[in-house]
């Protein structure tokens, strides 16, 4: 194979990083060894380097195939950052709306909020920031207010214990679409603000999206508790990122219109001439 030949580090560091993402142990000293007892040259190590790419992005489709899985969010046809019309935004700040996709919010530990009337959009970029998140490995779920609270219902029945909080607590982008459109009891608010608690504890990308139609400042209306409790709401806007988000309705984008007319029935008279 013409011998070894001189290879810059950064072959040697590409091959080791992409045995890394494989849970492989490589150092860039068994990969110059193993090039040695081969007799493999630069070309044969690129070959090398290629299939190890090629395997980390097998891996990497296959682990956020799961992901999508399990996150609750629609997959015949996903709300995605590329199929949302960021065209139509405009105002004050539509630089930091289409920033988004750069999932700044998540690495740095910060909640978002979406807040407008129906139909701007406020669902379409919760879910495609959940689905982004699954796409670059890390864990989404999405679910209405009212099925959360149906969840805190069940966890409640069975003593509300810190286990019974875990699949929540567990995904890294946790979206609560809808808030507003029902009212958590007293039992549900407790373990709510527990769940809002243990996620701010845990110490990696992590954030928690809600969109609702009611400004942030009104929520504690759709809790029930004494002041000291609903002022742990305090801390899911702590570390935030709100977009308040209004104008025309995105929907109805593929209405069509037909006009039609009916006309009077003709009834052939009895006995008329051809």
């Amino acid at each position: 194979m013409g011998g070894t030949t001189e290879l810059t580090g950064n072959t040697y560091d590409d091959l080791c990083g992409a045995a890394a993402q494989l849970d492989l142990e490589l150092e860039p000293a068994e990969v110059a060894a193993l090039a040695s007892d081969h007799d493999m040259g630069e070309a044969e190590l690129a070959a090398l380097a290629a299939t190890f790419g090629y395997l980390v992005r097998k891996k990497k489709a296959s682990t956020a195939e799961t992901l999508l899985k399990r996150s609750r969010l629609p997959r015949k046809v996903p709300k995605t950052f590329d199929n949302f019309d960021f065209g139509r935004i405009q105002g004050r700040d539509p630089g930091a709306l289409a920033n988004l996709p750069a999932l700044s919010d998540i690495y740095a530990r910060r909640n978002i909020a979406f807040i407008g009337p129906e139909g701007v959009g406020k669902t379409h970029l919760s879910q495609a920031y959940g689905y982004e998140c699954c796409l670059r490995g890390m864990s989404a779920y999405f679910l209405k207010a009212t099925e959360l609270r149906e969840k805190l219902k069940t966890a409640a029945s069975r003593g509300g214990t810190p286990r019974s909080l875990q699949s929540l607590v567990a995904p890294s982008c946790l979206i609560v679409d809808s808030v507003g459109r029902c009212t958590f009891d007293e039992a549900c608010t407790n373990l709510f603000f527990d769940l809002v608690d243990r996620r701010c504890e845990k110490d990696c990308p992590n954030t928690m999206i809600m969109t609702g139609n009611v400004a942030a400042s009104e929520w504690g209306r759709f809790f029930t508790g004494d002041d000291a409790l609903l002022c742990a709401l305090d801390r899911l806007f702590n570390h935030a990122s709100v977009y308040m988000m209004r104008g025309p309705s995105y929907r109805g984008g593929g209405l069509k219109t037909y006009s039609v007319e009916v006309v009077p029935q003709v009834t052939k008279q009895r006995g008329a001439n051809p």
